[in-house]
């Protein structure tokens, strides 16, 4: 199921319009109909709001099933061996929100190699 086909589901789920929706995260409604069009997407913070508002997390609305924490780790250990550093409770608010940003792009191969290559050249 897309991105906006899981919004529109949730929301009939829910027994809300999509005025109510809208209003909740503070957009109109034609931009809420949008989203759930396809036809243009939510910004970060509206994402959080809708999960909250299905009492949902973040990965479910957007789609992503990957244990964070793993990936995470995982690229951790390919950098230095320790895993430490990235255990949820060390992890920043910026750190966090970087997270989401790059789980919700749809581009984590390009940003990985990039982020690799980069690494690579500071070594």
């Amino acid at each position: 199921m897309k991105f906006n086909e899981r919004l529109k589901y949730l929301r009939r789920s829910s027994k809300l319009t999509q005025e109510q929706v809208a209003t909740y995260i503070g957009v109109k409604r034609v931009a809420y109909t949008a989203y759930e069009a396809g036809r243009t997407s939510p910004s970060l913070e509206n994402v959080v709001k809708l999960a909250s508002l299905y009492n949902v997390t973040t990965d479910t609305l957007l789609g992503c099933y990957t244990n964070a924490l793993s990936v995470i780790n995982s690229f951790e250990k390919d950098l230095d061996g320790q895993g430490d550093r990235f255990s949820p409770e060390v992890l920043t608010a910026e750190e966090r929100n970087l997270i989401a940003v790059f789980r919700a792009s749809g581009k984590s191969e390009q940003i990985m190699a990039y982020i690799k290559r980069i690494t690579k050249e500071k070594q």
